[in-house]
């Protein structure tokens, strides 16, 4: 039987070490600290089902700084749509 440990996982210790510069780019420590969640987010653009939360909630700047911070650590975004949904609330401007 084998199983992965989270804290040898790259994406959550990213996301760790990441926290305050997600939470400060708008998104709700219970997203980023969810990890079920987070996954949520990244594939659909926005939790808006559960919590409430899009990009449309978030300032340009932040949409930006949090845009910055995916591009750095994701090779491929492909099939992310959380990507887009910041392009998306970037044009739309303030």
């Amino acid at each position: 039987m084998s199983f992965r440990q989270h804290n040898k996982d790259l994406d959550v210790v990213w996301r760790k070490r990441s926290r305050p510069m997600l939470i400060a780019a708008g998104l709700p420590d219970y997203l980023v600290d969810d990890e079920r969640r987070w996954n949520y987010v990244l594939l659909h653009g926005d939790d808006e089902l559960e919590s409430g939360w899009s990009p449309h909630a978030i300032s340009r700047q932040q949409a930006e700084d949090m845009l910055s911070l995916l591009e750095a650590h994701y090779e491929n975004e492909a099939g992310l749509d959380l990507f887009p949904a910041l392009r998306k609330r970037i044009s739309a401007g303030d």
